[in-house]
């Protein structure tokens, strides 16, 4: 039988991939919410599994907006938890790998690891490495460097994993008895200043301060690759 799927978010840049892949496969069987007020007022409907990806996701910007980032993605996804909790409904949502190292440094991580506290048993907390790929927010490095607009660069390496892994990264978790936070990326990082030679633009400067931000995301991937899925796309294959 197949599954009725809601996916949150399915507007974003994640989201439409994600969205746009289920529909491939599920058809009329998924539905998407993205407004904000959609998932705050959740009261339940006819799903067998929620894929959760409605959140903002800017480690600077939620150091000068943290009430935003708190009201949006703590506050309102709540409905949202405690229905997949009371219905046993398979949940998987959007944390990030800024929880992994000094989260209570940023908003952004911080309400990412308030999320893994709340979750209900049957879920995991998807924690994203560093996501690029077509429809990209534009204010991510990899955008600002391949749209020759980046002014600067970082001393960090990035663990750069493309959406459609990601994409293939839900289904598989969907699928399976994984339960629990679980990192998403490549398993392999890049230097920042690497990438930003690979794009031509090897003389840009470094912006030394950037308080609040991991030196390295690099992800340990094993329980992914224990129920078979591994990375397909090299970020150097995309330039």
């Amino acid at each position: 039988m197949t599954q009725k799927v809601l996916i949150t978010g399915h507007k974003g840049f994640i989201g439409q991939h994600v969205f746009a892949d289920w529909k491939e496969t599920h058809g009329g069987w998924v539905t998407g919410l993205d407004r904000p007020d959609d998932v705050r007022d959740f009261s339940g409907g006819d799903y067998d599994l929620v894929i959760h990806l409605a959140a903002y996701a800017d480690i600077r910007d939620s150091q000068e907006n943290p009430e935003k980032y708190y009201e949006n993605n703590v506050a309102s996804v709540r409905p949202l938890f405690e229905w997949c909790r009371e219905t046993n409904t398979r949940l998987l949502y959007a944390s990030s790998s800024a929880v992994e190292e000094g989260y209570w440094g940023n908003p952004y991580a911080m309400t990412k690891w308030i999320n893994e506290q709340m979750a209900p048993p049957n879920s995991v907390g998807m924690r994203f490495t560093t996501v690029y790929g077509p429809g990209g927010r534009g204010n991510m490095m990899y955008d600002l460097l391949k749209d020759k607009k980046a002014t600067y660069v970082t001393n960090h390496k990035r663990d750069w994993i493309h959406v459609k892994d990601v994409c293939r990264a839900i289904r598989y978790l969907a699928s399976s008895d994984v339960t629990g936070p679980v990192t998403i990326g490549t398993g392999e990082s890049v230097a920042v200043k690497d990438l930003a030679k690979a794009f031509g633009q090897g003389h840009l400067p470094v912006l030394e301060d950037t308080p609040g931000e991991r030196q390295d995301n690099v992800a340990d991937i094993s329980i992914m690759k224990s129920i078979g899925w591994f990375p397909t796309v090299d970020i150097f294959s995309t330039i």
